[in-house]
């Protein structure tokens, strides 16, 4: 298991927090919440490599941002 390295780990904390704060709701564009979902599976593919369940939740948030892209809703 990598060594998890303080300082990445309050990087990843306050990530987390700032995703969370922003998180979009019914009136937020398709556009923001497409970006969101991004932003999203980039944080989760950060820690993908220690943890599986984690990559493939960011392939679904992926997934849900282009749906946004492509007019789908989420």
């Amino acid at each position: 298991m990598p060594t998890v390295v303080q300082a990445d780990l309050i990087t990843f904390a306050a990530d987390l927090s700032a995703l969370l704060r922003d998180r979009p709701d019914a009136k937020t564009s398709t556009t923001e919440r497409a970006d969101w979902f991004d932003r999203k599976a980039e944080l989760l593919e950060r820690i993908a490599a220690t943890d599986s369940e984690a990559a493939e939740l960011a392939t679904a948030a992926r997934m849900t941002a282009a749906d946004l892209r492509a007019g789908g809703a989420a």
